[in-house]
């Protein structure tokens, strides 16, 4: 309960800081909030029975080390997107230590999804384009994997897992849209916001 509320608090405190001219603040608030989400996912370690606690823990420290890369003055979005790239296999591998009831219905619709993103990004991805369609890629397998892992146990740990992904998905999206398309208004609350509930969703699914 306590982890969940500083959580709150920091990763509101974040999204305040990101608005404010502290800069200080921002770029102490992003990791802080990440280390709580990892010590949550680290206390639900004596539940692990399949060895996805290990998987999810190294994709949440992977994860922060992406945060962190995106968040240094000298641009390195690249680095930034390889962590997360890698950060979501550890979660495709985590959430397939259990049962999987992988739905044809589930991927295309993540890639109808997907598509129609990467469709308005096409015109100023320029030399992303790659990278970015990688990136797409994975994302979508890890919420592919996580639909599996719920419709095969239907616990609340793989609906928490599911929503988690789809969040994820969310919020790299309007990310996309945001640096690649067209600046939208309070961008960083929602991308933010939903990136921080996906991180505490991922790592609250290791209590089963």
């Amino acid at each position: 309960m306590l982890l969940s509320f500083l959580i709150i608090a920091s990763g509101w405190w974040h999204i305040r800081a990101a608005y404010g001219s502290d800069s200080r603040q921002f770029y102490i608030s992003k990791p802080l909030t990440m280390l709580f989400i990892i010590a949550l996912a680290f206390g639900y370690q004596s539940d692990d029975h399949n060895g996805s606690h290990a998987w999810i823990l190294l994709g949440l420290c992977l994860s922060l080390a992406g945060d962190v890369l995106l968040m240094l003055p000298r641009d390195r979005f690249i680095q930034g997107l390889a962590a997360f790239f890698v950060a979501h296999l550890c979660y495709i591998v985590g959430f397939a230590q259990g049962p999987l009831v992988l739905k044809l219905v589930d991927g295309l619709l993540l890639l109808l999804v997907a598509g129609m993103v990467f469709g308005l990004l096409w015109g100023q991805l320029g030399e992303m384009r790659i990278p970015v369609f990688c990136y797409m890629l994975v994302i979508i397998a890890m919420a592919w994997v996580a639909a599996g892992a719920w419709h095969a146990s239907l616990t609340a740990g793989s609906a928490a897992a599911l929503v988690g992904a789809l969040m994820f998905l969310f919020s790299d999206s309007m990310l996309a849209l945001d640096r690649f398309r067209r600046p939208f208004p309070h961008a960083t609350a929602w991308i933010m916001s939903s990136y921080f509930a996906a991180q505490f969703l991922i790592a609250a699914s290791l209590a089963g």
